[in-house]
């Protein structure tokens, strides 16, 4: 029951801070109306502990009592002007985002600008949907990147979120915080399998039929010598013809292409086969392997490279994630 109203209660305050502060882009400064400050649990004992000197000094009427207690109170105040200060002015600048594999941790990198003559000391930030939180000193004109750890569990796109920007500098009575939503986001791809499959086998033996420099099936003609080119492929006689080196092409990769077909793992549920394809795809790229891919309404020619990896993750990311999974998600 606690639980439900404690829930209800955080779920109504955010939804009345996002409505008064409004939407944030990439780029937030944090000014005075979106600063909130609290006194922390040794802020509230220091309090109580101010009171009891209060009444104890109007009891025996002991001057050097108020006076110690004036004293203390006036060092809360100061405090808690210095703690609203080291955040007030600040930039927060989205930078990155690298895409990760659902399971591990997504690094948001933010830029943390301080525009003003004095660092910025011990200043905190986090993702709502995750514990754990960085924290860095920004000096004075000067910017810091800070990357918020969120954790990611499944594939697609996953937000940001709430930001939470907060510091209890210099002696941790006062809590000053902000809240931040970034329209940021990350891709996840989907886990790996960790027990896949071998590698089907390639289809059509070598190559892919196109000149390129790898095969050894046809010669395709000449190109320009390049710095690296094996001398068994420079065309001598030609070379001394052109008077420049000429390299030898042929048809053919060199290479044994693979196709990766969705339904060759017939028999397995959609997230294994999608966990399945991915291992491959890392597994046929880390050997330098020519592959091509097969979904549901998608086919992806046979390639190589690391924009052929990219192209297939995000595939496999975002296969059967429509738009109102995505805002459902947020």
């Amino acid at each position: 029951m606690f639980a439900k109203a404690r829930a209800y209660l955080r779920r109504r305050i955010r939804e009345w801070a996002k409505s008064r502060q409004g939407p944030d882009g990439r780029r937030v400064t944090i000014v005075q109306r979106r600063l909130y400050i609290l006194p922390t649990p040794q802020g509230f004992l220091f309090g109580l502990t101010l009171l009891v000197m209060l009444l104890g000094s109007m009891n025996y009427a002991n001057s050097m009592g108020f006076m110690l207690t004036f004293l203390l109170a006036s060092l809360a105040v100061i405090a808690m002007h210095a703690s609203h200060s080291n955040l007030l002015g600040l930039e927060l600048v989205a930078a990155h985002a690298e895409p990760v594999f659902a399971g591990e941790t997504a690094r948001f990198h933010v830029a943390v600008h301080n525009p003003g003559r004095h660092a910025r000391v011990a200043v905190t930030l986090s993702a709502e949907q995750d514990e754990r939180t960085i924290t860095s000193d920004v000096p004075a004109a000067g910017q810091n990147l800070a990357p918020v750890p969120l954790a990611t569990a499944r594939r697609g796109w996953q937000p940001l979120g709430r930001l939470a920007l907060e510091s209890s500098y210099p002696f941790g009575l006062f809590r000053p915080w902000s809240w931040i939503y970034m329209d940021w986001k990350v891709l996840v791809y989907p886990a790996p399998a960790e027990q896949a499959p071998p590698l089907p086998e390639p289809l059509g033996g070598q190559g892919l039929g196109k000149p390129n420099d790898q095969g050894e099936d046809d010669f395709s003609g000449l190109r320009q010598y390049q710095r690296g080119d094996s001398p068994r492929r420079i065309a001598w006689k030609a070379s001394s013809r052109q008077q420049e080196l000429l390299t030898k092409r042929f048809s053919g990769t060199g290479q044994q292409t693979r196709w990766f077909d969705w339904a060759d793992l017939a028999g397995l549920d959609d997230e294994t086969r999608l966990s399945v394809l991915c291992r491959w795809v890392l597994n046929a790229h880390a050997a330098g392997m020519a592959y091509g891919m097969k979904l549901p309404g998608a086919v992806f020619p046979p390639a190589a490279g690391e924009e052929q990896r990219l192209r297939c993750l995000e595939a496999l990311a975002l296969h059967g994630i429509s738009i109102a999974d995505e805002e459902e998600a947020a």
